[in-house]
């Protein structure tokens, strides 16, 4: 873990001031007070959260731990609880926990508990990512009113961030790796604990944002930061149906896309709905496209207000979560609180507000994004009445061998129905996120390779 501005990123940043994002001199506090990504590295003044020390190292290698094989085993297993969270002391916790984590606990008083360990700071970026992120501090900018990007790449696009679109864009364009394939299965509950298979799913993204082969001048002529296919094996009905999708940093320019293929029809059709508060699918209808990920997509709907950093209790270190299989996790009500870990991290806070003349089922929603690892957290949504709609929990951990802070699956609960949908639940055999030597071409994204890819 290197902390110091290295010659050739001392000279981008100065070559960059006229389109700085941050001043040099707020740039230079990056290793130096701050991380290289924008975190502090000072643990705070209660000591319950640790400075920042460098993270897991690529040498972490704890028992039952096999290289390549989509799981990581728990580096923190002998750790024992701080304390729990449940309906007699929440009140004592509130300041820290999201409104839905909250609300599930006074929900469920006899089965829904937080179970809080010490904070580990385990987020660790190869140098390049690193260098690439001080570059971007003074070179990255927003356009088109804070919806689109330019000038960023290879690393945290604003380290120090200054609105909430800014929060947004971090967590949108935060690595998970060049290439990843993840195997897994999504699966709807009702309110009665019904357990429905909804998807499963074979997934494979690219992020050319990440590609090493280029630098900025040649990303920004592609534009395209991450592509993603998925092919579905399971349930019956859905066998052999699969979508593309493609993300842009301008996407007012270069419109976000997404084709599905139906092997009925043995089409590929573009799919225009596939955005916002339009439902997915996959999920039974619980989830919104726009929450993939927590959120997903174009930001022109909402007013986003950046609140500044917060110390909050979120899911974190999830390696135990992670390989829990479907029969380990579902409950009736909520998830098994048992086999997720929380600890006490800095989060940057954004809401979002609805803007006149706009349209969506949720008028109001909080993110709340972890400092090391920007896409990591929770959120809160709110209905058009006022009420609490919807939560969502996005975990994370350290894949240590290969620098990268991981988090791509998460689960939804909707206050209205008692429903609740978990993706991607990547263990038991079979299952699990995988990471690839080198990228697809380009040209793999198509609706055309679509079609090809389902019918092989």
């Amino acid at each position: 873990m290197k902390l110091r501005i290295t010659t050739l990123a001392a000279a981008i940043l100065t070559a960059s001031a006229a389109h700085a994002a941050v001043s040099p001199q707020e740039a230079a506090e990056l290793g130096k007070t701050l991380t290289p990504w924008g975190a502090e590295i000072a643990g705070n003044a209660a000591g319950t959260i640790p400075a920042y020390t460098g993270g897991l190292p690529t040498s972490t290698n704890p028992a039952g731990f096999k290289p390549d094989s989509g799981h990581w085993a728990n580096p923190y297993a002998d750790d024992k609880p701080l304390f729990v969270i449940n309906a007699q002391n929440v009140e004592q916790y509130a300041h820290q926990l999201s409104e839905s984590t909250k609300e599930l606990i006074k929900r469920f008083p006899d089965s829904y508990s937080i179970t809080v360990y010490p904070s580990r700071r385990s987020a660790n970026y190869s140098d390049w990512i690193q260098q690439n992120s001080i570059a971007n501090a003074t070179r990255c900018k927003t356009i088109e009113d804070g919806l689109a990007l330019e000038g960023c790449f290879g690393g945290v696009p604003f380290p120090i961030p200054k609105t909430g679109n800014e929060v947004v864009w971090n967590a949108a364009l935060h690595n998970q790796g060049e290439s990843l394939k993840l195997s897994g299965k999504g699966w709807y509950v009702d309110a009665k604990g019904s357990r429905v298979l909804t998807a499963g799913i074979d997934l494979l993204t690219d992020a050319p944002y990440y590609n090493r082969e280029l630098d900025v001048e040649k990303f920004a002529s592609i534009g395209l930061y991450r592509a993603q296919m998925n092919i579905y094996n399971a349930p019956a009905r859905t066998v052999g149906e699969g979508n593309l999708l493609r993300f842009y940093v301008n996407p007012v320019k270069s419109p976000n896309a997404t084709w599905n293929y139906s092997p009925g029809q043995r089409r590929v059709r573009r799919s225009p709905d596939a955005q916002y508060d339009f439902p997915v699918a996959t999920s039974g209808g619980a989830m919104l496209y726009d929450e993939v990920y927590m959120f997903s997509g174009m930001q022109d709907r909402y007013d986003i207000k950046y609140l500044g950093k917060k110390e909050m209790i979120i899911p974190y270190n999830a390696y135990d979560w992670m390989q829990a299989t479907p029969d380990d996790l579902l409950r009736t009500n909520h998830p098994n609180p048992d086999v997720m870990r929380w600890e006490l991290h800095r989060v940057n806070v954004v809401e979002l507000t609805l803007k006149p003349g706009m349209r969506h089922v949720q008028p109001k929603r909080r993110l709340y994004y972890d400092e090391d690892i920007p896409s990591t957290g929770m959120s809160d949504a709110w209905d058009a009445g006022g009420n609490l709609a919807k939560g969502i929990y996005m975990p994370s951990y350290q894949m240590y061998d290969k620098q990268v802070p991981h988090a791509s699956s998460m689960w939804i609960y909707d206050f209205a129905t008692g429903v609740y949908y978990h993706t991607s639940i990547t263990g038991g055999k079979g299952n699990g996120a995988f990471l690839k030597d080198r990228m697809q071409p380009i040209q793999f994204y198509t609706p055309e390779s679509l079609g090809r890819q389902t019918q092989r």
